[in-house]
């Protein structure tokens, strides 16, 4: 392998030039830009999985990692200007924006005869007004994380498993004089994400299918009411839920034994073992309401709308996202979009505490595949749980949004 370095619009990047030998004839290079977690290292499991695609295919691989934060921006610059990646890893809610300003290929055809090998929430994340723009390359959810010392300290023997029981643990893990709380959330767009799944979870939808905003249905404004109130009125949140605006500031009263409860993803654990290795926490599928109903999230590879080499693309999108995702993910701690990684025997061979999230994955939720669907969630849904939990009622919060969604939805 050979490695060289470039610096890229300011942030470094590393791009490895894979080469094992002579290729055959028709073999392509294929240029792709990577989440920098997965790069993050000539060791990194991504090498050697595509230097096995290059045995197999023939064709070689240069990786460009970027930073996620970065990533976005950058591709709609390079692609805008018919540069950029033959192939890249898309955080599933930048596919539609992508597509819908005609930078993706259209991958349809070759999609839909694989489309039954994957969980229909991550592939329904790749799916743009009836067309297929990518493959999911990993999958995530929400789940519940419970400090086991305050729940049974509470006199509650198990996690809670529906509204209910969320609601009574939360406010019986709350104590003013000691200044624990029973769940901790985020603010604006942090609350935002986590108060999908509960819409969902209540019978309640945000955008559906035709592109109907369902925001003012009674069933949703319930949903974000019942979670606000928890704050607002039964005080099972601390403070921080005003101004957390990032995942360490959410998991913080966690992480200090000040909150029993935070509902977060898969990429937590780790963060919350390493801030306090003696916390002995547990992790649950979400409390279910009237459904289940967990919001995912995950990266997708997909492909340049202009690429030169659309064949061998598409060959390395099906390569990293096919069965053997199954062991690379693993190697990651990340879940595969398989429907084939959620079997018994295969959530079995998981880590303890990344199985709820699996077992949780036929209930997994794609947020609307719709092009404005970032502006949505941080102009209008961070403003929704701002205000709710500030007071606002609800269901003045919600029909407000719905105007708002709508008028996006029309341009």
């Amino acid at each position: 392998m050979n490695v060289r370095s470039m610096l890229k619009g300011g942030a470094a990047a590393a791009v490895l030039a894979l080469s094992l030998g002579s290729s055959p004839a028709f073999a392509d290079n294929i240029v792709m830009w990577v989440n920098a977690a997965l790069a993050n290292g000539p060791d990194a499991p991504l090498y050697e999985e595509l230097k096995a695609f290059q045995a197999a295919t023939g064709h070689t691989v240069e990786v460009q990692a970027v930073p996620p934060i970065e990533m976005e921006q950058k591709l709609f610059v390079a692609l805008s200007g018919g540069a950029g990646p033959d192939v890249m890893t898309l955080d599933i809610a930048w596919v539609a924006g992508l597509a819908d300003a005609g930078l993706l290929a259209d991958i349809t055809e070759k999609a839909d005869p694989v489309a039954s090998e994957y969980q229909p929430g991550p592939y329904s994340s790749g799916r743009f007004e009836q067309k297929q723009y990518a493959l999911p390359l990993y999958t995530n959810n929400v789940a519940l994380l419970v400090n086991d010392k305050m729940l049974a300290d509470a006199g509650i023997k198990k996690a809670p498993a529906t509204w209910q029981e969320f609601h009574d643990a939360a406010v019986a893990m709350t104590n003013k004089e000691k200044q624990t709380y029973g769940a901790s959330f985020g603010g604006n767009r942090m609350g935002a994400f986590q108060l999908y799944s509960f819409i969902w979870q209540n019978g309640g939808d945000i955008i559906d299918a035709e592109g109907k905003s369902h925001i003012a249905d009674p069933a949703s404004i319930e949903a974000v009411d019942f979670l606000a109130k928890l704050y607002s009125e039964s005080k099972a949140m601390p403070d921080s839920v005003l101004t957390a605006g990032n995942w360490d500031e959410v998991h913080a009263p966690f992480v200090q034994e000040r909150a029993g409860m935070v509902v977060t993803g898969d990429w937590a654990l780790a963060a919350v073992a390493k801030a306090n290795p003696n916390l002995k926490f547990s992790v649950h599928p979400l409390p279910a309401g009237k459904e289940a109903a967990t919001v995912i999230g995950g990266f997708d590879l997909s492909i340049k709308a202009n690429t030169s080499v659309p064949e061998a693309s598409f060959e390395l999108v099906r390569w990293l996202s096919g069965e053997r995702s199954i062991a690379l993910m693993r190697k990651y701690n990340r879940l595969s979009a398989l429907k084939k990684a959620a079997t018994p025997e295969a959530i079995a061979a998981l880590p303890p505490n990344m199985q709820p999230f699996m077992q949780q994955a036929a209930a997994g939720r794609a947020r609307p595949v719709v092009a404005a669907w970032t502006q949505m969630h941080t102009d209008v849904f961070a403003n929704v749980w701002d205000s709710v939990i500030r007071g606002k009622p609800a269901k003045d919060a919600m029909t407000e949004a719905d105007a708002a969604i709508k008028n996006l939805l029309e341009k």
